[in-house]
């Protein structure tokens, strides 16, 4: 799905958070890895929706989501 698909589907469901998956984990695209996640913060950002971000890896609370830290944009200007 796209970025924005994956808002709408996210918006038909009602969700409270928005965790995207399967975002910058392979670089197969003709656009740069982090621009999924530049695109779905901004639509997020838009609709008022809550954006979980995690660094890859990183472990996750589901009691205890923390907001979009917008981590990639440092390992993208490297």
């Amino acid at each position: 799905m796209t970025p924005e698909e994956t808002l709408q589907a996210h918006l038909d469901v009602k969700g409270t958070a928005l965790l995207p998956v399967h975002n910058g984990t392979f670089d197969l695209a003709l656009h740069p890895w982090y621009e999924p996640f530049e695109r779905i913060s901004e639509l997020a950002d838009a609709a008022g929706v809550k954006l979980v971000t995690p660094e890859i890896g990183q472990r996750l609370d589901l009691g205890e989501m923390a907001d979009n830290a917008y981590w990639w944009r440092e390992l993208a200007r490297n």
